[in-house]
């Protein structure tokens, strides 16, 4: 397992102690927060207009960094590749560096020595402290590259006002889908081939695959709701309980949360239940076990049955754990009642970026280019299992590579409602934020209702005093 995952970035779990490290954002002086949650003087201000790059005529040294480790296994391919030599040819030298994210990743954009192109997992942040330049110069100027080429939804989730900062090209495509472990379901006296479309019918399948032993600890469960994808939260991925419940928890025009909705409350409430059967102390007592942690490590370990997961799953377990692998069946996510038949799918993903104050970022362009080629996309598919958001490319995967694959490959086409990434400032104060408050709520330490009232309330205060609230919406 690499030590930096995507998910620690998205989730903000690795950043959260590193305030004020963006000069461009800095934050309120009575309580420090992450930096990059804050607006510049003029937020997002769109710099002057790049030109296209220059063919670069001597040795340049171009450095391309990413947050993820286990890419770096891809890296003797990339440079076999007749893409990557003609890039070489062409002048470049390039410097590929993984695991180049979290606190370490920020203090070098924020010091002025950040990559020159890449992904460190902050893209919205530093969009927002306008350290990224605006790429469109260089996608006029391509002929290998055009918005066109991309899932709508993930090429708008690269913008923020009217900047686009960059191009879709790390683990994009897809985010929503129920994973589901057939043994486990069949000997609980279940069917597969029936999966539960609600949230009540999920909590029943959750109820017949839970064993505990006779002291009351747990054994095995069948799903916890706030796993994985289960707990996107204004971020990078999405915003599920909004989706799935029909929320516009923000008003885009406004800059009004509607974070205390009724909706919401029966949200939480629901997923509320879960925890309450199976015992928040004994979930936990299952997490502290190496190796059934949260993202995928209950589910290969067999302890958890279910999982909500994004289309990587599928790869990414058949890499870590065939033998689970072979039982993995991928369904759509439960909806409340209300919504029954409603099938909902999320498009997103990881951008590559140039940043400004980047060395040689004017001849880093051509690394995005090739992060869209054939040659590197079957790299990293046929390697981790991830998908970029070339629509050509996905059209022309085999969903029989990875079991539970081709759900996803289907779902893109099949859903009845499409979403995108959670475009908004201080989305980690919002997610922290909605993590303290629905465990008051699961151990009836609060109502749900009063949980979303104080949530309300902590991020109206939040968005007043970071400025964004007078800032808003950004011009």
């Amino acid at each position: 397992m690499f030590t930096l995952t995507r998910r620690q970035l998205l989730y903000g779990v690795t950043s959260l102690a590193a305030g004020g490290i963006l000069a461009a954002c800095a934050p309120k002086q009575e309580q420090p927060a992450p930096a990059p949650e804050q607006p510049a003087e003029k937020p997002a201000e769109k710099p002057a207009e790049q030109p296209a790059a220059p063919a670069a005529k001597e040795k340049v040294l171009v450095k391309y960094h990413v947050f993820w480790n286990q890419i770096q296994a891809c890296e003797p391919a990339f440079r076999a590749t007749d893409e990557w030599k003609a890039m070489e040819e062409s002048g470049l030298e390039i410097e590929f560096g993984t695991g180049r994210g979290g606190d370490a990743g920020k203090t070098a954009v924020a010091a002025g020595t950040p990559p020159d192109v890449g992904d460190l997992g902050f893209q919205l942040d530093f969009a927002i402290g306008g350290k990224l330049l605006d790429v469109m110069p260089y996608v006029d100027a391509s002929s290998k590259v055009s918005p066109e080429m991309f899932f709508e939804e993930n090429w708008k989730g690269a913008n923020w006002a009217g900047m686009q900062y960059g191009v879709p090209a790390h683990e994009c495509y897809v985010r929503r889908g129920l994973n589901m472990n057939k043994r486990m379901i069949e000997e609980a006296g279940l069917d597969i081939n029936n999966p539960p479309v609600t949230w009540e019918e999920t909590f029943e399948w959750n109820r017949a695959l839970t064993k505990f032993d006779a002291a009351g600890n747990l054994l095995q469960f069948g799903l916890d709701p706030y796993d994985a994808e289960g707990g996107a939260t204004a971020s990078a991925d999405g915003w599920i309980m909004a989706e799935m419940w029909d929320i516009k928890p923000f008003d885009e025009a406004t800059g009004a949360f509607n974070l205390n909705d009724e909706k919401f409350v029966e949200a939480v409430d629901v997923f509320s239940e879960f925890y309450r059967f199976l015992g928040p102390d004994n979930l936990q007592g299952v997490r502290s076990v190496e190796g059934q942690g949260t993202w995928g490590g209950s589910f290969n370990s067999e302890v958890q049955a279910m999982i909500i997961e994004g289309y990587w799953h599928p790869g990414e377990t058949f890499k870590e754990k065939p033998e689970v692998s072979e039982y993995n069946v991928a369904t759509w996510v439960p909806m409340p009642e209300f919504r029954r038949g409603d099938k909902i799918q999320v498009f997103s993903g990881h951008p590559c970026v140039m940043f400004k104050e980047g060395t040689n970022v004017q001849h880093s362009f051509p690394i995005v280019e090739w992060l869209q080629t054939k040659a590197c996309c079957d790299i990293i598919f046929n390697e981790i299992g991830w998908l970029p958001a070339v629509k050509e490319y996905v059209a022309n995967v085999d969903g029989s590579k990875f079991p539970g694959l081709q759900f996803y490959l289907d779902s893109a086409k099949d859903f009845t409602h499409a979403y995108g990434e959670a475009v908004i400032p201080i989305r980690t104060f919002i997610s922290t934020k909605f993590t303290q408050y629905r465990e008051q709520a699961y151990r009836d330490a609060m109502t749900a209702k009063e949980a979303m009232d104080a949530w309300q309330k902590d991020v109206e205060t939040e968005w007043e005093e970071s400025g964004w609230k007078d800032q808003w919406p950004p011009q």
